[in-house]
């Protein structure tokens, strides 16, 4: 009897030593799957934005106010930052794309610039300017410009657009296509003739191209086309608008161009007699007239302009009217400068249906 309890005694110390062990092997195993499901949360964290799921794809469209600047022979010094603001001129233009994936979409734009320059602007007693102010250049160009490219944005939006960001910061790199016309303004007399007769389109402004300046339409140098290539890059900042689905934005931009004749001015000058056109003669050597294009009388104490047209034989700085004197810098092309202020509308990519419709 003795026996038997002990037998028995021990028997449920060993069922129990058992069911102990199984509970503690369920509890690790608990543990474990606990963290491991931890660990799949952290994995998929987004940042702790509220809604935050996959990434809903979304157009958008929108327009822009611009302010265009340029940079190339007729700013006032050979330097980027020497670009005179006080020729910012406006423009518009409008916008689109679509975002395909949550830190990247695909946009096109068409934009309208307006860019000018003038000689008048640099410094006559600054060495490194006077020739410029000497040489009295000026010109206007409307540009025409549709680009495409890739927006690509500092943060990554998870969700659809009502999840966005309220403030983003992006990168726009792409290629351009534009068409451009410079201009400039005829003087009211002819300086380079004998009396200073009244110029022909006196206080007109006339295409430059068409004159061929430089001795184009003489087989001097090439002509220079009206649609040329460009490559935009832009730096931009968004700013959601609350409780809809607009966005406001700034953004700042230069085109590198493929061209040196944003301004008309590139190589060297052609000798006036060569010219059988009085007017492309007039425009191509503004370096004897009083004034500037817009009626400022010019500072020319100090200054020597070389310029053999009859009645104005100087000898010094700018080489104006000499044939092969230099005029522009062909080794660089113009720069613009674009500065849009921005308002984008988006829309979902997949409108939402009726409740009888789903």
């Amino acid at each position: 009897m003795k026996l038997r309890s002990l037998i028995i005694f021990a028997l449920t110390l060993l069922m129990l030593g058992i069911a102990d062990d199984a509970d503690a092997q369920r509890r690790r195993a608990n543990k474990y799957k606990k963290r491991r499901q931890t660990n799949k949360k952290i994995s998929h964290y987004k940042g702790g934005q509220r809604g935050y799921g996959r990434f809903k794809p979304y157009y958008f469209f929108g327009a822009q106010i611009n302010a265009g600047n340029y940079f190339g022979d007729l700013a006032p010094v050979n330097k980027a930052a020497s670009t005179d603001i006080s020729f910012t001129r406006p423009g518009f233009g409008l916008h689109g794309g679509y975002k395909f994936h949550n830190s990247v979409a695909i946009r096109a734009a068409l934009n309208w610039v307006r860019v000018s320059g003038d000689d008048f602007s640099a410094d006559p007693t600054d060495e490194a300017s006077a020739p410029r102010y000497a040489r009295n250049l000026s010109f206007r160009n409307d540009i025409m410009e549709f680009q495409a490219g890739l927006e690509i944005s500092l943060l990554p939006n998870y969700g659809g657009i009502q999840q966005r960001l309220p403030l983003n910061v992006y990168l726009f790199l792409g290629g351009a296509v534009f068409l451009h016309e410079p201009m400039g303004k005829v003087p009211e007399l002819d300086y380079q003739s004998t009396g200073t007769p009244a110029a022909p389109q006196a206080g007109e402004w006339v295409s430059l191209r068409d004159l061929g300046t430089e001795g184009q339409n003489l087989g001097v140098v090439d002509a220079y086309s009206k649609v040329e290539f460009s490559i935009p890059v832009s730096v931009g900042a968004t700013l959601r608008l609350p409780g809809t689905n607009l966005n406001a934005g700034l953004e700042f931009g230069v085109r590198y161009l493929f061209t040196d004749y944003i301004d008309d001015v590139s190589t060297q000058y052609v000798g006036l007699d060569q010219f059988t056109d009085p007017l492309a003669r007039i425009m191509s050597d503004r370096s004897a007239e009083a004034t500037s294009f817009n009626g400022d009388t010019r500072d020319l104490s100090g200054l020597q302009i070389n310029n053999t047209s009859t009645g104005f034989n100087s000898s010094g700085f700018i080489g104006g009217g000499i044939d092969g004197a230099t005029r522009g810098n062909p080794d660089d092309n113009d720069l613009i400068f674009v500065t849009s202020l921005k308002l984008t509308l988006l829309l979902d990519k997949s409108p939402k249906r009726s409740a009888k419709f789903r």
